[in-house]
Parts: C-alpha cells; structure tokens; sequence
C-alpha cells in the first residue's frame, strides 16, 4: 500500500513556428510513502529528486505495457515521435517488448533528433533513423509512439496503415487548459476516427478533464464512451484487444496510476532491502 505526492508548474510554449509544446516550468521532489500489507506499519519513505527521471520510466512502463497488448504480435518497426527524455525512457522500454528491426524517429529540432538516434543506437544496438518528416516516420511502420511534450497532433492520421497500433503520451488537466488556452493533443481527429479499438488508463480521467482528440470526437459525435476501453481491464482479462492483424487500435496513456507509482516504489524499496541500502528511522 502507499502513495505518491510531488508538484509541478507546467506551462505551454512555442517551439519553432507551428508546433507548441508542453514544459515543466518547476518541479519538486517526488515522495512515495509505502506501508506494509499485512500490519499497516509504515515500511519506507522513497525520495526522488527532481532531477531523476524515474518517473519516465514509470510512464513508459505503462505504455509498453498497453502497446504490448494491443499491438501485432508479429511487429517489429517502430516510428518514434520526439527525441528527449520521454521518447528515451520509452524506447528502453519498448525494447524489452518488441522484437525491433528498426526504429525512426521525428521531432521537429533536427541536431536533437540525430543526436538523440546516436546516443540510443550505442545504448541498445539497434537501427534508429532520424527523418526529416512524420510521414517517413510512419513508412512501414507497426508501431506509432507519440513520446513528446508537444500539445497539437504531430502526424497525420490519414497516414496510418492497416494493422498499425498507436500509442500516445498525451494528457490535459481542464483547469490548465482553461488558463492557457491550450488543449493537449497528441494525435488528430483522423486518428481517433480510423481507430478500430481505443483505449485509455482512466475514461474518468479523459471525461472529467475533457482531454484531447478523445473528448472532441465523443462530443461531436464520431466516438461513444462505450467504445472506450480501460488498459487495466484488458490487463486483468475482463474486455478482448485485438481480433485481427488489419484493425488499428489506439491507446492514449492519458494519466498516472496509482498502482503504477506503488509498484515503482516497492520494486526499490525490495532492492534497498536486499542491498543493505538506506537509512532506518
């Protein structure tokens, strides 16, 4: 059991002359509080500072896990959308996942894109293309991951292949888009309009926020609620994924989940455990 407490002041701004992107204009210390199962007694309190990036990991778990699920099981090309820590920590972990052959990759900076595929090609010995364009991102591609901090659709949909799965990092908060003006969309109306299947972490979430391309198509009529699915209970078996290489499906890794940030903490705290590290008090 446990919890997860941290603040951070985001704020919209301007990258290039098309593109806005979301950044983090002050962060804090990220604390997790666990306490054990079975007496309730406090086990451990975790303190990753701001400059850690551990919870990248935890989002790019998340999104392995549903791109797992959702994706072909035969796919093994990736196109990659950004080229900082999000798209980093998410190819780690998509590596662990897919089988990949190649990898492209597109952000609109193009000294941080090569630089980022240099970097990753050392890390895990793969192909990893930096392009010029979304569309030869998605040449031939399997699997789409928008990993970016942008807050408006970064390809086409109108693009996307038969049997490709999709899967997006983007989520608003209502009041921070009522005060900036802005409503984060990692992918366009055509996406959503072309997706066969659509999931999310939490449809609550996507509601109550009015985030993106998702509540947009439900309130102009081209998506329903009911064909909205949660990762959690297609994980625990309760609703079917795919059913055939042709569809497209879509994931949208719209909010943090408690159990994920819990299951992070344990995992180090169990490492700590066994290597004789931290302090007891």
């Amino acid at each position: 059991l446990g919890m997860m407490i941290h603040s951070e002041l985001p704020v919209v701004s301007a990258e290039g002359k098309a593109l806005q992107a979301q950044v983090v204009k002050g962060r804090g210390d990220y604390v997790y509080v666990l306490y054990e199962t079975e007496t309730a007694g406090l086990a451990a309190i975790v303190r990753r500072r701001r400059d850690q990036r551990g919870v990248d990991y935890r989002t790019a778990a998340t999104s392995a896990v549903g791109t797992r699920r959702l994706m072909r099981q035969d796919s093994r090309n990736l196109a990659l959308f950004g080229s900082s820590h999000q798209a980093r920590s998410h190819l780690h972990a998509l590596s662990r996942v897919m089988d990949l052959s190649r990898v492209r990759v597109f952000s609109p900076n193009p000294e941080h894109r090569k630089s980022f595929c240099r970097e990753m090609e050392s890390a895990l010995a793969l192909t990893i293309e930096p392009v010029e364009s979304p569309a030869a991102a998605l040449i031939d591609a399997d699997v789409v991951v928008e990993a970016s901090n942008t807050t408006v659709p970064i390809f086409p949909g109108r693009l996307l292949q038969p049997g490709m799965h999709v899967t997006s990092i983007a989520g608003s908060n209502r009041e921070l888009a009522a005060q900036q003006g802005v409503v984060r969309k990692g992918v366009d109306e055509e996406t959503i309009k072309r997706s066969d299947m659509i999931f999310v972490n939490v449809k609550e979430q996507t509601r109550q926020d009015q985030q993106g391309e998702i509540f947009q198509a439900i309130r102009q009529g081209h998506l329903s609620w009911e064909r909205i699915g949660e990762i959690g209970a297609l994980v625990a078996g309760k609703t079917g994924g795919r059913k055939t290489a042709s569809e497209i499906s879509f994931y949208n890794n719209n909010a943090g989940m408690g159990v994920v940030d819990v299951s992070l903490a344990a995992h180090v705290y169990r490492l700590a455990v066994d290597n004789g590290l931290g302090k007891e008090i």
